[in-house]
């Protein structure tokens, strides 16, 4: 029996160290959830709050967003403006309170569908004011973004609002670019003009250069044998020295009557 119990007991020991790993390796992904589920809760907003002027502060105070028009008209309130926009191609939009102004950006998914929402949203507004009903402080297109700023206490800063929005264009060609073979033309000429230019200005600095250095070189050793020649004694056949005309071509000839003749004998 006694043989059994410690059996038993030494059994017991190496279940227990596995539920204990069983039930770290449990532990720690849990934790792991549970640690990402804040993150990833305080990122759930839309690329384009990060738009938005002091959009880091707006995010802590809170932002509207919409996906449709009637989205939007219960973000931003009672806006007669806003009738005119078409949500279509997947349009987003994003509110955010500055002060006693609101601003509303709405961004299109094309240009195509930004321009003709701009002229519906032109319309409307002048259709509002010739009948005197609530338009916009300011209204502006930038890119494919219509902006709209209401309840602004200035123009000033509605446009401020307006200017502080980040319009940040991505163009990109779903296929081959049509214009690859003339940009690459154009860069190879750009870089080929470079190199002749680079190489014409580095020879006429050579030849400078090697003009300037012989130019020094040579009036150095000039000015040297010059200051040579001036210390050294110059050669004088004067004072009394004897010449030897060996070649008889410079003497004058001696007459012949001054000759002595052959002695008689």
């Amino acid at each position: 029996m006694e043989g059994f119990k410690m059996h038993a007991s030494k059994l017991t020991r190496p279940l227990f160290a596995l539920a204990l790993l069983a039930l770290s390796f449990a532990v720690v992904p849990a934790q792991t959830q549970t640690s990402a589920a804040p993150s990833e809760q305080a990122n759930d907003f839309s690329v384009l709050v990060t738009h938005l002027p002091d959009w880091e502060n707006k995010v802590k105070e809170g932002v509207g967003h919409a996906a449709s028009l009637p989205e939007l008209q219960k973000a931003a309130g009672d806006r007669p403006a806003l009738d005119a926009l078409s949500f279509d191609g997947g349009a987003e939009a994003v509110t955010a309170k500055y002060g006693d102004a609101l601003l509303v950006v709405v961004e299109f998914m094309t240009p195509q569908f930004a321009a003709d929402n701009d002229a519906s949203i032109n319309g409307r507004i002048a259709q509002l004011r010739a009948s005197g009903r609530p338009v916009p402080s300011e209204y502006k297109r930038v890119g494919n973004y219509a902006v709209f700023v209401f309840d602004a206490p200035d123009a000033a800063t509605a446009d401020r609002l307006i200017s502080g929005v980040k319009y940040e264009k991505d163009v990109r060609w779903l296929g081959r670019n049509p214009h690859a073979e003339e940009i690459a033309t154009r860069a190879y000429t750009r870089t080929m003009g470079s190199v002749i230019i680079t190489t014409l200005i580095t020879t006429a600095l050579a030849i400078l250069l090697c003009l300037c250095v012989g130019g020094i070189v040579g009036g150095a050793i000039f000015l040297r044998r010059r200051a040579q020649h001036t210390a050294q004694e110059i050669y004088s056949d004067a004072g009394g020295m004897l010449r030897l005309n060996l070649e008889d071509l410079n003497a004058p000839r001696v007459p012949a009557t001054k000759l002595i003749g052959p002695s008689e004998e």
